[in-house]
This record gives structure tokens, sequence and C-alpha cells, in this order.
């Protein structure tokens, strides 16, 4: 399938906050409890977009950060700086509406989310990564399909809950 980046905003992000529900488990990834990222403003176009499918539907959100050697995210107000962005290391986070879940779309669609976020920023790093926890085994699988590794493991948080994490990288 191909797909349409475009800036989030108002419409597509109360959409997916207030309606975007994942089952049992996976309910950690709702996005009610990612509110305050989804409707940040100041990071619609610039690290926050809508995936749409050809029909213009909304299928799914990409969010991208810029990490220093510290950890520390860069501010959306700086993902123009090039200089900046080419010092950092490129993030990825993205979510595929939950009625697409596991319909077989997920490699074309992390493949997309990549392929766009390196082109969008110019960025020429070694490496794009990513962090899932560790129980979600079928994001795990997409991702190492998709040619993610896995390269480091901790402890996260995620919805206020504690979980084990991998941190996975794909050479660019």
């Amino acid at each position: 399938m191909n797909y349409n980046f475009v800036p989030m905003n108002r419409a597509y992000a109360s959409t997916i906050v207030d309606t975007w529900k994942y089952e049992q488990e996976y309910s950690i990834y709702d996005y009610a409890n990612e509110a305050d990222h989804m409707l940040d403003e100041e990071g619609w176009g610039r690290g926050i977009f809508a995936v749409l499918n050809p029909q213009g539907d909304l299928v799914g959100e990409l969010s991208v950060e810029f990490f220093d050697a510290q950890g520390q995210p860069a501010d959306f107000c700086n993902f123009d700086d090039q200089a900046l962005i080419s010092e950092r290391e490129l993030w990825i986070g993205f979510g595929l509406r939950p009625d697409l879940v596991g319909q077989g779309f997920g490699v074309d669609f992390v493949t997309a989310c990549v392929e766009y976020a390196a082109r969008r920023f110019g960025y020429r790093g070694e490496y794009i990564r990513l962090g899932v926890a560790m129980f979600n085994q079928r994001a795990i699988k997409t991702y190492e399909k998709a040619g993610f590794q896995k390269f480091d493991q901790t402890v996260g948080e995620i919805s206020g809950k504690t979980f084990e994490c991998a941190y996975m990288r794909k050479r660019l």
C-alpha cells in the first residue's frame, strides 16, 4: 500500500486520541495515554505526522525524535536545523489504526515510515532506532522483517507501567 504523510492536525489527533483503542495487553498503546504528545500543535508537521492511505483515510501516525549522545531530545522548533539534526540519532515511533493491526500491513507500514522520516529530514546517520516492549512479540517480529535488529534492552515505562523494553535499530 502507498502511504501519504501529512502534518498532524486537530481532527486527526482527536480521532487518534479518542477512538484508537487496542485490545487486551496492547491497551498500553492506546493514544488516550499519549494525548499530550498527539495534541502538541508545535510538533504537527515537524515531528508528528498523520499517515493516510491512497483514499485519504487516516490509517496511522508517525512520530520522530532526535536524541543527542546524552539521550536528550531536540525541541520540535529545532528540527529544521540540519547541523543539529546531523549530530543526533533519529528515533521513530508509529502506530497503525487498531482495526488494521494483524492484517499484514505492518512491514510495509514500518518501511514507509522509516523511508519518509529519513527523506523528510535529510537524515544521514548510520541507524534509525525505535523502542518496543518485550512482550509485544508481534511488533518485534514485524520490525525484524522490516530490517531492525535488537541492540539493547532496558526497563522502561509505558502508560505508567514498567516493562522490559528492547531498543532496535535499522542500518540505513
